[in-house]
């Protein structure tokens, strides 16, 4: 490895610190609890190698961090929402409260059935512990006095020239359209936000990839994406309505959860998905979203929902008569419209969605039905394969379900049972089991046919969609002594038909171990090792192709230490190994320190990470959740041979205004060119700088 560069950029990085450290600090609180947001994330990502959005993770756990629910009157929803807590502990909380009364204080949960130490500190940035106020009234003047309003405006670029953004001749421009961009390779990002507690909220939210064009050609009005909505909850009879863009969520997924969900993580007792009904969508991403309007109204225990979308999506034109659409091949996703030939599948065809869940609430069980129907403006025709002869084609389709959730003793059951227009069916059921207060297992089974169809579906599954697949999921906590937990599981999956990576019916296994040690509240560690191995197309010669194993195998050390209330750190190595079939092994490896300081003297707090990696190809990657600004999200893959780094600056300009800078910067050793396609550059480096400003009105 070439160690100039690196050495150039640690001198740089130590000499920052170093300016750092000879100014007081000032204090950790913000900081600490934005440490405690990204490790959460960090672990419920740690299950896809997909770079997803957040944000509605993030908005729910930074909600809570500057308004800690209150124990003693939060709800099974509001308990779900933290996203740590399992289904035992939850109900065993419920159940103290309603038998012993009020809590007391914030020690009494070491009282509660199922709580560790662990258990406790994780979730303390998010709770609190009051008396119930029933006088006080949630009234439409408060939420006009009170409300929290922000708006936040962010911009950022790769500084290094991308093929995309670079001189070119005009008779090459025009030789081929695509060739270049035809925006400027800004992205920029703008939001407003407000909200009264969580009764109401209102925002909208605007965005222009790299690339895509601003008041200009296709966006002459703006920004290539806008999006908007109004929420209201427990307003009378109506727990919830929402006018504009929402999410609906219900079940386990198999019909209806149309945003990112967790599947398999380190919390290995998590396997339940966490249905919330209507919820606003304030994200960038332009597709996992429903435009329209929804309600749900509460009589007794019935909560019956009922909502409609309409909203135009990209997709891949085949046929067009008198200049409308007729057929399509495939829907677009990614977003992107910087070029012609993605200018012309923009919004060109139709998506209306009509769909309502209807769920009892008992004390000891939850069942529900939910329904959706969905037509496009065009018929979706796909070239027959193999592998694609039973995915959904045509213009139209309807899921219905069932889904149930019930305790029994120390068993927790749920599942859901749900069927396509074309009579596939998807079944997924599954069970906890606390065996001991230090011992509790998980169960998931789940059987998808090749045919069921479910394009808003997003359930528990090893590939993207919930069809084709059947699997045994088995999970186990253990706090075995006194600062240790030990999780793990182990999943065993079939795919019964063909599918894109392999001709053939395959089947895979993927066991996942970690042991947690947390010595002092101060200082906290793991060790983890992953390892899975599936079947897949030996090569990419045209015709059927020989199946072959394929491993990927992690090992994953990493330590947090808090230094002082105003130096926090984080270490990680990691190592990954990769093979398919006979071919020799390929390796990699990861090394990284972070630094998390805040300053007295001056509202200023920085966090940087410097990071050496090597990899034989791009097969053993490593990827790595960096922290970035608010409500903006990274986990990169680190491949090849070189270093990264990264630095965070948050400045309080004023109490009610904040500036965050990002710049990061990765070296390549032994590559002259980076990507390809439009995003090349020439070069062994590409950097990037982010700006983002936050306004309290």
């Amino acid at each position: 490895m070439d160690f100039k560069k690196p050495y150039t950029q640690l001198k740089t990085i130590l000499f920052f610190i170093l300016i750092l450290f000879s100014i007081d600090a000032f204090t950790q609180d913000v900081q600490e609890k934005k440490l405690v947001i990204e490790d959460l994330i960090e672990n419920i990502a740690s299950g896809t190698d997909i770079e997803l959005d957040y944000t509605s993770l993030y908005e729910d756990l930074n909600y809570f961090l500057n308004n800690p629910l209150n124990l003693n009157n939060a709800t099974t929803e509001d308990l779900e929402k933290l996203q740590i807590l399992n289904d035992f502990q939850i109900l065993s909380l419920l159940d103290y409260i309603k038998k012993n009364g009020e809590m007391l204080t914030i020690y009494e949960l070491q009282l509660v059935y199922g709580f560790s130490q662990q258990d406790i500190d994780l979730i303390l940035p998010f709770i609190t512990i009051a008396k119930t106020d029933q006088k006080k009234q949630n009234t439409f003047r408060n939420a006009l006095i009170y409300g929290n309003n922000q708006v936040f405006i962010r911009a950022q670029q790769v500084l290094e020239e991308q093929k995309g953004f670079s001189n070119i001749s005009d008779s090459a421009l025009t030789a081929n359209p695509n060739s270049r961009y035809l925006g400027n390779a800004t992205k920029l990002y703008t939001r407003y936000k407000y909200n009264y507690k969580n009764l109401m909220s209102f925002g909208f939210t605007a965005e222009k990839d790299a690339g895509e064009e601003f008041f200009e050609g296709s966006n002459s009005h703006g920004f290539d994406f806008y999006s908007a909505h109004l929420l209201l909850n427990e307003l009378g009879a109506f727990k919830t309505i929402v006018v504009g863009d929402f999410q609906a969520k219900f079940g386990q997924g198999l019909v209806l959860l149309s945003d990112l969900s967790s599947g398999k993580s380190s919390y290995v007792l998590n396997i339940r998905k966490r249905a919330q009904g209507l919820s606003k969508y304030s994200s960038a991403n332009e597709n996992e979203f429903m435009r329209g309007a929804g309600t749900t109204v509460r009589f007794k225990n019935f909560d019956i929902t009922a909502f409609a979308s309409y909203k135009n999506i990209d997709a891949n034109i085949t046929d067009s008569i008198d200049d409308e659409v007729a057929a399509i091949s495939a829907f677009q996703n990614s977003g992107l419209h910087s070029i012609p030939s993605e200018i012309i599948d923009e919004k060109s065809i139709s998506e209306q969605l009509i769909g309502g869940n209807i769920t009892y609430n008992h004390s000891k069980f939850k069942l529900g039905l939910t329904g959706l129907n969905y037509k496009y403006g065009a018929d979706l025709v796909k070239t027959t394969t193999p592998q694609s002869q039973f995915d959904f084609q045509g213009n139209q389709n309807s899921n219905i379900s069932i889904d149930y959730q019930f305790g029994l003793r120390d068993f927790s059951f749920f599942g859901e049972e749900a069927i396509s227009d074309n009579g596939g069916l998807a079944f997924l059921n599954g069970m906890l089991v606390s065996i001991a207060p230090q011992v509790s297992l998980s169960v998931l089974h789940r059987h998808y046919e090749k045919n069921y169809q479910s394009n808003y579906g997003n359930a528990f599954a090893e590939s993207s969609k919930a069809n084709n697949e059947s699997g045994l999921y088995f999970g186990i906590e253990v706090y075995p002594i006194k600062h240790w937990k030990i999780s793990a599981y182990y999943d065993t999956y079939k795919f019964p038909w063909l599918s894109n990576s392999a001709d053939a019916p395959s089947e895979g296994v993927d066991y996942f171990a970690q042991a947690d040690f947390n010595p002092i509240r101060s200082v906290s560690m793991y060790f983890r090792v992953k390892y899975e191995e599936k079947q897949v197309n030996q090569s990419t010669e045209e015709g059927l192709k020989e199946l072959v194993q394929e491993e990927s195998f992690k090992i994953r050390y990493h330590l947090s230490y808090n230094l002082s209330k105003q130096l926090s750190l984080k270490s990680r190595i990691e190592t990954s190994r990769y093979q398919k079939a006979e071919n020799n092994s390929e390796y990699g490896y990861l090394v990284y320190q972070d630094i998390f300081y805040s300053l007295i003297r001056i509202p200023l707090s920085i966090n940087l990470r410097y990071a050496v990696f090597d990899t034989d190809t791009y097969n053993a990657r490593i990827y790595a959740y960096e922290s970035d600004l608010l409500y903006a999200f990274s986990i990169p893959a680190y491949y090849s041979q070189g270093t990264r780094f990264y630095f965070n600056l948050k400045y309080s300009i004023t109490k009610n205004i904040d500036l965050w800078v990002r710049y990061s910067q990765s070296y390549y050793s032994n590559l002259n060119v980076i990507s390809s396609g439009l995003s090349e550059i020439q070069g062994n480096t590409k950097s990037e700088i982010k700006a983002q400003i936050r306004i309290k009105l």
